[in-house]
C-alpha cells in the first residue's frame, strides 16, 4: 500500500534538493562542504574532544602561483565558505599585516574593476583572494602572516638559484640523457618501463590516477602486498569508479531511490528521512555521511545492487574516497615504488644506475622550485652522494663497458651549489614557524573561529602538523586544475622585483 505522507515528503525533499540555506552558525570541519567543481578536498582533522562553536578550524588552500584557472577557482572558494559559513578571514604567505586591496572597490564600478582585475590575475600580478577582495563588497580582510626578514632571505637565496639554473639544468639534462643511453644496455625491460613510468609522473605527462593504477598492477604482478599500502589501494579504486560512473545517471537514480524509500517507509522514517536530508542540505551532513544513511535505512527495503546500480557504485566511491589521505598516499606511492626496484633490479649497477637516475631528477626539481617533501626527505638521508663526482666515475666506467658514448664531462655547478639549493627549502620550513605564530595571533586580536590560510604545497606537512599540535582542526584543499599553467608567468613574476601590491606586502611568494 501507498504510504500516505509520499506526497508530502516528496515535496518537502524536492524543496530540499532546490534549496539550500546559508550557514552562519558555528561550524564543525565536517560542516563544512566546498564544490567539487572549485576545489579538491585533500585532507581533513578534526580536533578530537571539541563541541560545536568552540572548534578553531583553518581551511588551508594550497596555491598553485600564477595558474590562472586555479586563481580563479580560489576565489571561488572563497566566495562560497563567506556566502555559507560567514568567512572574513583569509591569511596570506608572502607579506605581513593587512595587505587587503579593497581600498581599490573606490576606482570603479564593479564591471570595470573585474575586468582590470581579470586581466591582473592572467598575467600572475594579484591572485585569487586579491582578485576577490578588488570585484565584490564583502567584509573580508587579507592578512599577511610571514615573518619578513625570513622572505627576504628566502628570496635572496631564490635569486641564487635563478642565477645558476640554465647552467645546472644543462648539465643535468646532459647527465640523464647518459643515464638514459645505458638503460638498455644495463636494465631490463620491466624495470625500463618502470623507470619510464616514474619519470612520465614526474613530469606530469602521467596522471597521480593512472600512475597508481600502474603501480598498482605491477605490485600485484609482482606479489607484493598493498596490505599496508590502503591509500594507494583505494585510490586506484575510487580513480575507476570515477571514470566508470555516469553522473546525470547518478542523479536520475537518487531521486527514484528516495521517492522508492520514502513510499515504503512509516511515518517516524519519514521524518528521519526529511531531517537529513534537510540537514544535507544545510550542508551539516557531507555527501558521505548522507548517502550512506540513505544506503543503510534502505538495506532490507531495497535491491540497490539491482534497480540502483550507479547510485550505488557512486556510494561506494564517496565511502572509499572519505578515507584517503593525501600524504598517506604519496608516501604509499614511494614505497611501492621503492619496492618495485628493489623486486626489479637485482645487480648492485643496475641500482646504482636508477639510483643516479632518481638523484639527477630531485635535482632538477630543486632548480624548478618544485621539490616535494618527499624529495627533500630523500635528498636529506642521501645528501653525501648528491655529488658529481659520484656519478662521472660510474657513468664513465659503464659507458666504456658498453661502448655508448660519453657526452658529458665533469661541472662543479652542483656541488659548489648544492648548499644553496638546501638553504632555500630549509628557509622555506623555518617561514612555517612564523606562519603559525602569526596565525594564531591574528585569530586571537580577530575573535575568529574559522579562518582560509594559503600557502603554496611545499608547506602543507610542517603546516598541519603545527596546527595539529597548536589545537586547530583543519581541511586542506586544491583548487581545481584542468590545464597546466605556464610556469614561465611565474618566474617572470618573481624577476620583476620592487613590485609592492599594498603596505606592508613587500612581494609575491617565492614557493611552490
Amino acid at each position: 500500500m501507498r504510504n500516505k505522507f509520499s506526497l508530502a515528503v516528496l515535496i518537502v525533499l524536492w524543496q530540499c534538493f532546490i534549496s539550500c540555506a546559508a550557514v552562519f552558525a558555528s561550524v564543525r570541519v565536517k560542516d563544512i562542504n566546498i564544490p567539487s567543481n572549485l576545489a579538491t578536498i585533500k585532507e581533513t582533522f578534526e580536533l578530537p574532544g571539541v563541541s560545536s562553536g568552540s572548534d578553531r578550524i583553518i581551511i588551508h588552500v594550497q596555491d598553485a602561483h600564477c595558474n590562472y584557472e586555479a586563481q580563479k577557482n580560489l576565489a571561488g572558494v572563497l566566495e562560497n565558505l563567506i556566502k555559507n559559513y560567514n568567512l572574513k578571514l583569509v591569511l596570506v604567505e608572502g607579506g605581513s599585516g593587512d595587505v587587503s586591496l579593497s581600498f581599490l572597490r573606490g576606482y570603479g564600478d564593479a564591471k570595470t574593476r573585474a575586468e582590470i582585475a581579470d586581466k591582473y590575475l592572467q598575467a600572475g600580478k594579484i591572485s585569487g583572494e586579491e582578485y576577490l577582495d578588488i570585484v565584490s563588497d564583502y567584509d573580508l580582510e587579507l592578512y599577511g602572516i610571514d615573518d619578513e626578514d625570513l622572505y627576504d632571505k628566502h628570496l635572496a637565496s631564490f635569486w641564487k638559484i635563478d642565477a645558476i639554473k640554465p647552467e645546472g639544468l644543462k648539465h643535468l639534462e646532459t647527465v640523464m640523457s647518459v643515464a638514459a643511453k645505458l638503460k638498455p644496455f644495463m636494465l631490463s625491460d620491466e624495470s625500463r618501463r618502470l623507470e619510464q613510468q616514474i619519470s612520465n609522473y614526474e613530469t606530469k605527462s602521467l596522471s597521480l590516477a593512472d600512475y597508481c593504477r600502474f603501480l598498482k598492477e605491477q605490485a600485484e604482478k609482482k606479489g607484493i602486498s598493498l596490505q599496508n599500502h590502503s591509500s594507494l589501494a583505494d585510490f586506484s579504486e575510487t580513480a575507476r569508479l570515477e571514470n566508470t560512473l555516469d553522473f546525470q545517471k547518478v542523479e536520475t537514480e537518487r531521486n527514484a531511490f528516495i521517492k522508492e524509500l520514502a513510499n515504503q517507509t512509516d511515518e517516524t522514517g519519514v521524518k528521519n528521512l526529511i531531517q537529513k536530508t534537510e540537514e544535507f542540505k544545510n550542508q551539516k551532513m557531507t555527501q558521505q555521511e548522507y548517502y550512506s544513511f540513505l544506503k543503510t535505512i534502505a538495506e532490507r527495503k531495497i535491491d540497490m545492487t539491482a534497480a540502483y546500480s550507479s547510485l550505488n557504485d557512486y556510494i561506494t566511491y564517496l565511502n572509499i574516497s572519505k578515507n584517503i589521505n593525501a600524504q598517506k598516499l604519496l608516501k604509499d606511492v614511494s614505497a611501492v615504488e621503492g619496492a618495485l626496484r628493489s623486486a626489479l633490479l637485482k645487480s648492485d649497477e643496475q641500482k646504482k644506475l636508477a639510483e643516479i637516475d632518481r638523484m639527477v631528477r630531485i635535482l632538477m626539481k630543486f632548480f624548478n622550485l618544485e621539490v616535494t617533501p618527499e624529495d627533500y626527505a630523500y635528498f636529506k638521508d642521501n645528501k653525501d652522494k648528491f655529488t658529481d663526482s659520484y656519478w662521472m666515475a660510474f657513468l664513465t666506467e659503464c659507458c666504456a663497458r658498453y661502448n655508448v658514448a660519453m657526452n658529458v664531462e665533469a661541472s662543479s655547478v652542483v656541488d659548489e651549489n648544492l648548499a644553496f639549493l638546501e638553504e632555500f627549502y630549509k628557509l622555506g620550513v623555518a617561514r612555517e614557524d612564523a606562519f603559525i605564530k602569526n596565525l594564531a595571533g591574528k585569530m586571537e586580536e580577530s575573535g575568529e573561529n574559522i579562518a582560509v590560510l594559503i600557502t603554496g604545497g611545499f608547506h602543507t606537512p610542517g603546516v598541519t602538523r603545527m596546527l595539529k599540535e597548536k589545537g586547530y582542526s583543519y581541511i586542506v584543499a586544491t583548487p581545481v586544475i584542468t590545464k597546466e599553467g605556464d610556469s614561465s608567468v611565474y618566474f617572470a613574476v618573481l624577476r620583476e622585483q620592487g613590485i609592492v601590491t599594498t603596505e606592508g606586502s613587500y612581494t609575491t611568494d617565492t614557493d611552490e
